[in-house]
């Protein structure tokens, strides 16, 4: 019996003497092919029925015959040293061989333990074409297979030249050089080329070529075995195709067989789920891929797989190398074989976490658009409604089913105000925004609602313009505040501006009366000095001193509503250093009393009234020598930049003031000491606060009791700084 190898090449039983096993015999006698055992001397030991006709005798007649002899086609040097080599070496060779009659035969040489068996299979029929041709490229032998793939006869090729028969003109030169290693007695193996057609189509083909030797070893042609692999090219080409077009794809393409493994991993794969191909081909889908609580998902896949189902546009979570889940449309197709069995599946998935973030965006957007309080409208560039959301149908009054369709200059602009829309449609156009437009729309009733409407451009993906959205929202109540708080403050303003009127006139038109007050309590103590007893002599004290102190609040009343009235002008820019020092020069008397101190660093100009900052300087440092503590008073000016302001501070060794009273100093009339401890008003401070806020800064103080204060106050710098 013939046995395959592992390689798919036959062997022949084990026998001695170059004899089969009888139980054997029977079947190699009737085999088609020619078998022959031959001992270590080259005797013939056995020859079936084939192997005689190839011969051209009886089986007993070449039994124990010199296989040389009897089979000159192998006697030749080449021939002859394959066989010998195959018993030698212990190895199989094939060959091929012309045959005393002509045909082709691929000889099989295998070595037994006693001898070597040769098989011969005659090649003539093969779907190969086989072909002789001398060393000048004539053609001297053509197979039934190279009439089928070429469509030439045997008639019609043998004698006429491979070159000019078969050969393309762009490959003309490929002929040559194949003689040319024949001469040299070298083998072309699976040369792959263009050959032509009687009917001048191109066909792929894969050329053997062996030289062929006479009985002296002299090579006189070749023997060609031209096969046909124009399908297994073109399959080759759209394999490459699709291998191409599945690695350029943006989404994984993934193999798996039956068991959920993974047997190929294309790019975006990769790119999308972090593994590469090598980490990944091998590894099971579900440990890879799919999170834990969707391990059921590939159970059900795979058993609609296995029935020949197609899983198509399955939306899931897949997790990617780094533990992020992703948002995954899957499509799963079964993949069979040649037999049309199922053996695994061909897996599309595709990344929907952008469009899925989108969809929920739109979602999210969608609820938020139904449920504003403002009326949210979309509409194309010639102003007709595109969307009406449900604030829009409380506002105006119109369904959507009433509005959609319709022109927002029809439905909504009142007749006086028809001009706005092609000037909102023309800003549009040019891409431009509209924001918080003030105007008037009509509701169906045909009231008229006060609205503040932006309008926003709406672009397709490739950023042109096609339409717009709008926001409108209903401000008739907050312009019915807005008129009735500004009436309101127009009243307050003209109050105001009386009352400061009226304090001002005040304290100037009592200024004399009280001065002759306190001047004739004063003549009166000196015309009666020591004629009045104690009592009256502390009442006139009281007198003079309660007009004096009533003098010095009118004057500081006078100071405050001047610095109100004067904010209404614009202030001019003063080199404050200047100021400061005609402030000192107002309290030489109160410096050189006390003893202080006073210092300063670089002042800035600033944008102030002038008499304002020194009135500022002067009650802040007065006050800073007033509430001096047991040490002689010392008192630092400074200023440095703050953005688009000047801060002032005034820093001094003082009493100090406890955190409670930091607001409460600022206060009109407040004081925190009796007037008999330390004189004063309880204005100055007041005054200072005036005439900071009206020159647009601010005033504060740090302070702790027994540590000193430091007063700061911002002021606009000047224009050009």
């Amino acid at each position: 019996m013939i046995r395959a190898d592992a390689q798919g090449k036959r062997v022949a039983p084990r026998s001695g003497k170059g004899q089969p096993p009888s139980i054997e015999k029977k079947l190699l006698d009737d085999s088609p092919d020619a078998v022959l055992f031959v001992g270590p001397e080259w005797q013939i030991g056995y020859a079936n029925r084939r192997a005689a006709e190839l011969a051209q005798a009886s089986t007993s007649d070449i039994s124990g015959n010199s296989l040389w002899t009897t089979f000159p086609e192998l006697s030749d040097d080449e021939a002859q040293s394959h066989c010998r080599r195959a018993m030698a070496e212990r190895v199989q060779i094939e060959f091929e061989r012309e045959t005393r009659s002509g045909r082709w035969v691929r000889v099989c040489a295998r070595p037994q333990d006693n001898g070597l068996a040769l098989y011969c299979r005659e090649i003539q029929s093969s779907d190969d074409a086989i072909i002789s041709n001398d060393l000048n490229g004539v053609i001297t032998s053509w197979n039934d297979g190279a009439q089928r793939l070429f469509g030439y006869t045997s008639e019609e090729a043998i004698g006429r030249p491979a070159a000019s028969l078969l050969i393309p003109d762009d490959r003309q030169q490929e002929e040559p050089e194949i003689l040319s290693r024949l001469r040299r007695g070298e083998r072309v193996d699976q040369f792959e080329t263009k050959r032509k057609r009687k009917d001048g189509t191109l066909l792929d083909i894969s050329l053997t070529i062996s030289p062929v030797k006479d009985s002296q070893g002299r090579i006189i042609g070749a023997f060609k075995i031209a096969r046909d692999i124009t399908d297994r090219q073109r399959k080759e080409r759209e394999s490459l195709l699709l291998g191409a077009i599945v690695d350029s794809s943006d989404d994984a393409i993934i193999s798996k067989d039956l068991n959920g493994v993974i047997t190929s991993w294309n790019r975006s794969a990769e790119r999308i789920f972090g593994y590469t191909s090598e980490e990944a081909v091998g590894q099971s889908v579900t440990t890879l891929l799919i999170p834990a609580d969707r391990q059921l998902e590939e159970v059900e896949i795979l058993s609609k797989l296995r029935r020949g189902e197609r899983v198509e546009h399955f939306e899931t979570k897949r997790k990617c190398k780094d533990g992020t889940l992703l948002d995954i449309s899957l499509t799963i197709s079964p993949v069979k074989d040649s037999q049309g069995r199922i053996i695994g599946a061909s897996k599309i998935a595709h990344d929907i976490t952008d469009r899925q973030r989108k969809e929920r965006a739109s979602q999210l957007l969608s609820a938020i658009v139904d449920s504003s309080d403002d009326a949210i409208i979309s509409k194309d560039l010639n102003g007709v409604i595109t969307s009406w959301n449900k604030s829009a149908e409380r506002i105006f009054g119109y369904t959507p089913e009433e509005a959609v369709g319709q022109a927002v200059a029809a439905l909504l602009i009142p007749a006086d105000r028809q001009d706005e829309e092609p000037e909102i449609l023309r800003k549009l156009r040019c891409g431009e925004r509209v924001d918080h437009f003030e105007t008037k729309r009509k509701r169906k009733d045909g009231a008229l609602l006060d609205v503040s409407v932006t309008i926003s451009p709406i672009m397709d993906s490739q950023g042109r313009i096609i339409g717009a959205s709008k926001i409108a929202r209903n401000i008739t109540e907050q312009m019915k505040n807005q008129e009735a708080l500004r009436s309101a403050n127009e009243a307050l303003q003209r109050s105001n501006a009386d009352l400061e009127q009226f304090a001002y006139s005040a304290s100037h038109d009592l200024q004399e009366p009280l001065r002759m007050v306190s001047t004739y309590g004063e003549m009166l103590r000196r015309k009666y000095d020591n004629q009045l007893d104690a009592r009256a002599e502390e009442y006139i004290g009281y007198i003079v001193e309660g007009g004096s102190r009533m003098e010095r609040l009118l004057r500081d009343l006078r100071a405050f509503t001047h610095a109100s009235l004067a904010a209404h002008e614009p202030p001019p820019i003063v080199d404050s250093q200047t100021v400061l020092d005609s402030a000192l020069t107002n309290l030489t008397a109160a410096i050189g009393e006390n003893g202080a101190e006073i210092t300063s660093g670089h002042l800035p100009c600033v944008a102030i009234h002038e008499f304002q900052l020194e009135q500022l300087f002067q009650n802040i440092i007065g006050n800073a020598i007033r509430y001096r503590s047991e040490a002689s008073p010392r008192i630092h000016v400074d200023a440095a930049r703050n953005g688009r302001y000047w801060r002032f501070s005034i820093r001094d060794n003082g009493i100090g003031i406890d955190p409670e009273y930091k607001e409460q100093v600022f206060g009109i009339f407040k004081r925190l000491h009796a007037s008999s401890e330390y004189p004063g008003t309880g204005m100055g401070l007041a005054i200072c606060q005036r005439v900071v806020e009206r020159a647009g800064g601010r005033i504060w103080v740090d302070s702790e009791p027994g540590r000193g204060s430091t007063f700061f106050f911002e002021l606009p710098d000047a224009p050009g700084n």
